[in-house]
């Protein structure tokens, strides 16, 4: 990979969602790695990852908030893509509980479950065993295509289209990807067609919520492989015209996620898609991000990060902000996800170690990328005899 910045293509002048053409608001950040969840082996061939520059925009008509000059080829989603959350007891936890509240609603019988985009596949393993059904998983990153050992599940390492359907599905789950999707309209078109092919099944989409961003001015929340930004009433909206109905729309994960539940409309078509879009996200953010890194800065020097400090979460978040606080960088990153361990993180290099490394001791702050995960961090540092400073976003 080669760490060069390469033009980006022709601006988009209509919404990759609704197709309209009014846009507003410009967020614009320059060469940025496209890739932030990938395991590199070295600290040079993470400091090479390519780099595009990204300028989101918002569309007037549905909200939606996209990158309008992505380029797509340039993000590897193969098996070296690393995504996975599960490892914390937390958020496995929380897949747990989704995996019951979806059983209960359309599983309760077992049943065939079809996941787009199932990454590594362990939230359709989770779901498949609590449910006693049966799973099909598509996914570029996948490592393992084909069948399980106990034959409950068959791996696919590619796309997933209506043809591939066969029979009746109970439930297509797709979390985690319609954030990564350029031309997300049409793709929500492809649910549905998906959905249409297995009798109507319903659909749980799963994806962060733009509101949180904005409140919270998490400038580490905006990255290249992230191209797509959703208002609650954005997706809502997207579905509806795609020719779903909504079952069930909520926040999770203290407000950082949103889930949706859909089926195909009776007609095809919702009649009232969607509430009106919130002008003025894109514009608010914009302006606070740049004071929002400052904050950060300043909180770790207040805390003594000149003697040292690192990062807890080598997810997204974690590498977003290694590359935006480079000022005064941190010694490592923190993380209990063993496919990431010794790995160096995309666009600075910095070395991934495990909680239990005798470096961790030698830290005295710790800039927690994810607060949902303070309370687990604090007692894993407290049971190996660790007392940094522990500064949660």
């Amino acid at each position: 990979m080669s760490s060069a910045t390469s033009p980006s293509p022709p601006a988009l002048t209509q919404c990759p969602g609704c197709g309209g053409s009014s846009l507003g608001g410009s967020l614009f950040l320059a060469a940025q790695p496209v890739i932030l969840n990938y395991r590199f082996g070295s600290a040079q061939e993470a400091q090479n990852v390519p780099r595009r520059d990204l300028h989101l925009r918002e569309c007037n008509s549905c909200g939606l908030v996209f990158n309008a000059i992505l380029d797509a080829a340039a993000i590897p989603y193969d098996e070296r893509y690393e995504n996975r959350q599960n490892f914390s007891a937390g958020f496995l936890g929380m897949l747990r509980d989704t995996a019951d509240s979806l059983t209960g609603k359309y599983l309760a019988g077992g049943g065939t479950v079809l996941e787009v985009g199932c990454g590594k596949g362990d939230f359709l393993q989770i779901l498949c065993r609590r449910a006693q059904a049966q799973g099909l998983g598509y996914d570029t990153s996948c490592e393992h295509p084909g069948p399980t050992e106990d034959g409950r599940i068959t791996f696919f390492q590619r796309y997933v289209t209506p043809e591939d359907v066969a029979g009746k599905l109970d439930l297509i789950i797709c979390r985690h990807v319609v954030e990564h999707v350029p031309q997300i309209g049409d793709f929500m078109r492809l649910l549905h067609g998906i959905s249409e092919a297995g009798g109507g099944a319903p659909v749980y989409i799963e994806t962060p919520a733009l509101e949180w961003i904005v409140e919270h001015q998490a400038f580490w929340d905006v990255f290249y492989e992230h191209c797509n930004y959703f208002p609650v009433n954005n997706l809502r909206r997207l579905a509806e015209l795609a020719g779903f109905e909504v079952l069930d729309h909520r926040l999770i994960f203290g407000g950082q996620y949103q889930a949706l539940e859909i089926r195909p409309a009776p007609g095809g078509k919702t009649a009232h898609p969607g509430q009106e879009p919130v002008p003025g996200q894109l514009e608010t953010l914009s302006g606070a991000l740049s004071a929002s890194r400052r904050e950060v800065t300043e909180k770790l020097a207040q805390a003594g990060a000149a003697g040292g400090w690192a990062i807890w979460g080598a997810g997204a978040k974690g590498v977003s902000l290694g590359n935006a606080l480079t000022d005064s960088p941190p010694a490592f990153v923190i993380d209990s996800n063993p496919s990431k361990q010794g790995m160096f993180l995309p666009g600075t290099g910095i070395r991934v170690i495990a909680p239990e490394s005798p470096e961790v001791k030698t830290i005295p702050v710790i800039l927690v990328a994810n607060s949902n995960y303070l309370p687990e961090i604090s007692a894993t540092l407290a049971s190996l005899g660790c007392q940094p400073k522990l500064l949660p976003l």
